[in-house]
C-alpha cells in the first residue's frame, strides 16, 4: 500500500533516532492480525548479525511493473513496522528502472536495536516468488558510534497491491503466461469490478494499451483493467489463432480470474470481457464457455461458430463492428447477432437509432441496433459503424488508414464500461 511522499536518505536519517547498542536479535514475529499489510524482511550479515521480519504498521511500499516487459519497474514508499527489540522501525525505498537495471536508495532504522542502514541499489533485485522482490548487496551499517560496510538484504512481500501497473506471471499447460493490469487511482483493497480485454493478432498487452488507452480510462473510474497476453500470434480455438501446443487458453483465463479475485480482491460477481479482432472472437468464445464473466463486448470479431456455442444461460452482450472492415467482413455479424438474440429469447423486433455524428471529419457514422424484447438479464445490442474499418473506436489507428476508417463518434472504452458495469452475476 502506498501512502507516502518519498524523501531523501539524508532527510530520513535525520529523522531517525539510533540506539547505542547493536546486538544479534532473532527475527520478529509478523503481526498475524494484519494479513493484508506488506511484509518486510531486513538482514545484516556478519557479527553481530541483525534480522527483522514484520508487517508494516503504517505507510506502504509500492512494487510496480512495466507493461511491456512484465518486470519490476519501481519500488518506492516509506513505512513503519515493529522493531526487533521493541519500539518502531522506519523504512524507505526510492528505486526505479534506469536504463537496464533498477537503481536508487534503500534506508532503514531500528532505534530500539540501535541499527541504521543505508544502501545504494544498482541492479541485483530478484523476484523469488509471486508479488515478492529481494535485493542483496553492500550497505553502510551504523551502530553506536561506528559505521562499516556490510552485506545487507531486503525482501518485500507486496501483500497489499497499490494503484498502478502490475504484472501477473504463472505457468499454465506447460507454457509461461502473462497479463498486465492497472489498479485505479482510488484502489484501497476493497472489492472492485474488473474488465478483461483480449488483444488481437500480433498485439501484445502493451500495444493494445498504447492504441486503445483502456487502462488510462479505467484508472480514474474505479475498476481494474486486465489485459492478458496470448501465446504465439493470437488466441487459439478461434479464427486467426495459429495452431500450436495445447496452451489451454480457456483454462488460462479461469486461472487469471482466480488471481484477480484472490490477490487483487476483484469482485467475482463483476468480472467482464471485451476483445478486439482475434480477441473479439475469443471474447465471443468466452461468452459461450466461461460463465464467470457477467457481460461481454466483442469488437471487430464476432462469434464465428454459432453451432458450437452452448452458454446454457442468457448472455448480456454488445457487438461492435465496422461495415467497411477489410479484415473481418461485416457479413459475419448477422449469424452472430441472430444466435445471441435467439439464445437470449429476444424475438425478432429491433430498433435502429442513428447516433449523433459528433466527429464529421472521420467519415463515419454509427447506428445502434437495440432489441427491446430481450430479457433484462440478456440484452443484445449491435453498434454498426458505417464507414468504419478494423480499428478501435475512439482510439489511435493501428496501421493508420490501412485498416479502414476509425470512428470518433463513439468511444469504445466508455461504451464497453457503460454497458458491462450495469450487469453482475447473481
Amino acid at each position: 500500500m502506498r501512502l507516502f511522499a518519498p524523501r531523501s536518505r539524508r532527510g530520513l536519517a535525520a529523522a531517525l533516532l539510533v540506539g547505542s547498542a547493536f546486538a544479534a536479535v532473532p527475527a520478529a514475529t509478523a503481526d498475524a492480525a494484519s494479513p493484508d499489510q506488506d511484509r518486510i524482511t531486513v538482514t545484516v550479515d556478519g557479527s553481530p548479525a541483525y534480522s527483522l521480519t514484520a508487517d508494516l504498521s503504517s505507510g506502504g511500499i509500492a512494487v510496480l511493473d512495466n507493461v511491456a516487459t512484465y518486470e519490476t519497474d519501481r519500488i518506492e514508499g516509506t513505512g513503519t513496522l515493529p522493531g526487533a527489540a521493541g519500539g518502531t522501525a522506519n523504512i524507505s525505498f526510492e528505486i526505479a528502472k534506469n536504463f537496464f537495471s533498477l537503481k536508487g536508495e534503500f534506508t532503514f532504522a531500528d532505534p530500539g536495536a540501535g541499527v541504521e542502514i543505508s544502501a545504494d541499489v544498482d541492479g541485483g533485485i530478484t523476484v523469488p516468488g509471486t508479488a515478492t522482490v529481494r535485493w542483496e548487496g553492500t550497505g553502510t551499517v551504523r551502530h553506536g558510534g561506528t559505521s562499516s560496510d556490510r552485506r545487507v538484504s531486503f525482501t518485500i512481500r507486496d501483500r497489499r497491491p497499490d494503484p498502478g501497473n502490475h504484472a501477473v506471471r504463472f505457468t499454465h499447460a506447460g507454457q509461461a503466461r502473462n497479463a498486465i493490469l492497472r489498479l485505479p487511482d482510488d484502489y484501497d483493497g476493497t472489492p472492485r469490478p474488473a474488465l478483461f480485454h483480449f488483444p488481437g493478432l500480433f498485439e501484445t498487452p502493451g500495444i493494445a494499451e498504447f492504441y486503445g488507452r483502456m487502462a488510462d480510462y479505467a484508472q480514474t473510474r474505479g475498476f481494474i483493467m486486465v489485459t492478458p497476453e496470448h501465446h504465439g500470434v493470437g488466441w487459439q480455438g478461434v479464427l486467426g489463432g495459429t495452431p500450436g501446443p495445447d496452451v489451454d487458453d480457456p483454462g488460462f483465463v479461469r486461472r487469471l480470474q482466480d488471481v484477480l479475485v484472490d490477490r487483487f480482491n476483484a469482485d467475482p460477481a463483476r468480472l467482464y470481457a471485451s476483445g478486439m479482432s482475434n480477441g473479439g472472437f475469443f471474447t465471443s468464445k468466452m461468452a459461450c464457455e466461461n460463465d464467470r464473466f457477467a457481460a461481454y463486448v466483442p469488437v471487430a470479431g464476432q462469434l464465428n461458430d454459432p453451432a458450437a456455442c452452448h452458454p446454457g444461460r442468457h448472455v448480456p452482450i454488445v457487438l461492435v463492428h465496422g461495415d467497411a472492415d477489410p479484415l473481418v467482413p461485416y457479413a459475419t455479424v448477422r449469424p452472430a447477432l441472430d444466435f445471441w438474440t435467439r439464445n437470449n429469447g429476444c424475438g425478432t423486433r429491433s430498433v435502429a437509432t442513428d447516433l449523433p455524428d459528433i466527429a464529421p471529419d472521420d467519415n463515419t457514422t454509427v447506428v445502434r441496433h437495440d432489441h427491446p424484447d430481450c430479457p433484462a438479464d440478456g440484452p443484445v445490442t449491435l453498434y454498426e459503424i458505417k464507414g468504419g474499418g478494423h480499428n478501435w473506436p475512439g482510439g489511435t489507428p493501428f496501421l493508420g488508414a490501412f485498416l479502414g476508417g476509425t470512428t470518433y463518434d463513439i468511444d469504445a472504452n466508455a461504451l464497453i464500461w457503460d454497458f458491462v458495469s450495469g450487469h453482475r452475476l447473481p
